[in-house]
């Protein structure tokens, strides 16, 4: 009995002490140099990137080389076909080599 009217003792005090706090207040300015520092550190491009001409010249950029790759192979002379059998003569693989 005593243990259990000593711990309900120790939990009033405890609620008291934590009554007598009050509600944590920001330092001055606080919100305005946290939005700061955030778009210091997260901009997610510098402010030339997000011009329109930046943008639309990068887009042309990139159109531009696709088409050039795309008539680069699509002119690729094509060789020969290989079948099994000179596939396996350029590399000494014969069907009745023993050489193992």
């Amino acid at each position: 009995m005593k243990n259990q009217e000593e711990i309900e003792r120790q939990i009033n005090e405890t609620l008291g002490v934590l009554e007598g706090i009050g509600r944590a207040e920001p330092r001055p300015f606080f919100q305005t140099r946290l939005e700061a520092r955030m778009q210091q550190r997260y901009a997610p491009l510098p402010k030339f990137m997000a011009r329109p001409a930046f943008v639309w010249s990068f887009l042309v950029l990139v159109v531009l080389l696709n088409v050039g790759v795309l008539i680069r192979y699509s002119q690729k002379t094509v060789s020969e076909p290989q079948n099994a059998n000179t596939f396996a003569k350029e590399y000494g693989l014969g069907a009745f080599d023993t050489n193992l």
